[in-house]
């Protein structure tokens, strides 16, 4: 990863503090994705954008807080660290839990910041991408995970829906779930279909609902832990 090409985000619900930081990262050459106040503003910028890493304050003045984002951050393998005004024990023994890769105290200076997000960064060089390259007319096309709803076993083929396009490859499902990086959104729910855990929108007994209108049937022997990955959630 090129450090300074890296896309950050931040989770800020004061925007004064927000813009402070915002300015700080410009001027160290950092590309922001954009600004969330709330916890909902903030999955949804992890599932559409998918930084690099997330500076992330853990007061939202909500009812889910930056540990409970932290959490789904983390599920989603997507580097975070934390800002904020706590510096008590039971804080930073909640903060510990979720895995930051950085713990840093307001107020801070623009070079503490620096030295924060540069650590943070390099821990992430040589771990696996959130990507795959998939064939795509002539050309093999970079893909992030984020953008596979689900994929379907048909043959000796799977066939991927990635928006309103639908990739086939020749693999079985079992080889091309053994070739997903650690930490990839697919879960198995049928013997046919893996599906990518954050696009789910609604579970009924027999079937997934995905957010892009998607029915995926759900086989029996799948069902307790599907029941379990939504409750978490």
């Amino acid at each position: 990863m090129n450090m300074l090409h890296a896309r950050l985000a931040i989770v800020e619900d004061e925007m004064i503090i927000a813009s402070d930081i915002c300015d700080m990262l410009q001027e160290f050459g950092y590309a922001v994705c954009e600004i969330a106040t709330s916890y909902d503003e903030a999955v949804t910028l992890a599932k559409n954008e998918h930084p690099d890493l997330f500076i992330l304050d853990i007061n939202l003045h909500e009812e889910k807080t930056g540990i409970d984002l932290a959490m789904v951050l983390q599920s989603m393998s997507i580097p975070f660290i934390f800002v904020t005004s706590h510096a008590d024990k039971q804080s930073i023994d909640f903060a510990k839990r979720t895995r930051p890769l950085g713990y840093l105290i307001k107020p801070f200076t623009q070079d503490d910041l620096y030295a924060c997000i540069e650590v943070a960064l390099g821990h992430q060089i040589g771990r696996p991408a959130n990507n795959l390259f998939l064939p795509m007319g002539k050309n093999k096309k970079r893909v992030g995970m984020q953008e596979i709803y689900y994929v379907q076993a048909n043959g000796n083929y799977v066939e991927l829906k990635i928006g309103n396009q639908r990739v086939a490859l020749r693999k079985n499902l079992k080889e091309f779930e053994s070739k997903l990086p650690a930490g990839h959104p697919f879960v198995r729910v049928h013997k046919s279909f893996l599906v990518n855990r954050f696009h789910i929108s609604s579970y009924a007994q027999i079937e997934l609902k995905l957010t892009d209108g998607s029915h995926i049937p759900i086989g029996r022997t799948y069902l307790t832990e599907i029941k379990n990955l939504i409750s978490a959630l």
